[in-house]
């Protein structure tokens, strides 16, 4: 069975380990993971980060999926937007506030910053739970505006928000969500039994999470040979098309 992994990492991470694309391509490799999604949040800076990521692009082209890391309350957002996304042709974007300390539900720019983000036919990925600002509440919102966008949570937004984000996008068919750094059985299963196999994505939050679990708690979720394909490959590969 195929293996993309839909949600990982590059750049040092937070307590300042060095990684780089060459060693992501080899430790997913050994798990049969061919390819793979990722942006950069931990460095100095948007565009550095991103720029990190556009070089892996660029050295493993047939591996990984580039994600832009984009501030909407930065003055230059919409245009690092069709940097990334026109220029560099990376193929979605993470939005997460807690690293860049802003709450979705007072930001302004954020509507129009969607807007430019959805010219161009990516996912919008965003980070939910693990903070006060990272509720999940305000992106439904968004979402409803954009039906013709693509949206995912994350983490199945973590302990905090899981149940609540299941329920509230159960009826909201262009939000998926991605289950790295989720070891809630309860969430897990509840996401199977109301999203179902075609709105989950497997993700292995490399370099955080041991990608051996990432793996392996999917198969005790009762999903079939068929469901599994859906979770582990086609839903990321439907959503890397643009």
């Amino acid at each position: 069975m195929k293996r993309y992994d839909f949600h990982s990492h590059l750049g040092k991470t937070r307590s300042g380990d060095a990684n780089s694309a060459a060693q992501l391509v080899e430790d997913l490799k050994a798990f049969g993971i061919s390819k793979v999604g990722i942006c950069s949040l931990s460095g100095n800076g948007v565009r550095a980060q991103n720029d990190l990521v556009y070089e892996a692009m660029c050295e493993f082209p047939e591996v990984i999926e580039g994600y832009a890391d984009i501030d909407p309350k930065a003055p230059d957002a919409i245009d690092e937007v069709h940097r990334t996304l026109g220029e560099c042709h990376m193929n979605g974007v993470k939005f997460m506030p807690w690293k860049h300390g802003y709450a979705a539900e007072n930001c302004p720019s954020l509507g129009g910053v969607l807007d430019a983000i959805g010219e161009y036919g990516v996912h919008v990925q965003i980070h939910g739970g693990a903070s006060p600002l990272c509720t999940p509440f305000v992106w439904i919102e968004h979402a409803k505006k954009r039906p013709h966008m693509k949206f995912v949570f994350t983490h199945i937004c973590g302990r905090e928000f899981g149940h609540a984000c299941i329920e509230a996008i159960k009826n909201l068919d262009n939000f998926w969500v991605e289950t790295s750094a989720n070891m809630e059985a309860d969430i897990l299963q509840e996401a199977v039994d109301v999203l179902g196999s075609k709105r989950i994505l497997f993700g292995t939050d490399w370099p955080y999470k041991p990608t051996n679990i990432e793996i392996q708690k999917l198969y005790h979720l009762g999903l079939d040979e068929d469901e599994l394909e859906d979770v582990f490959w086609r839903n990321a590969q439907f959503l890397w098309e643009r």
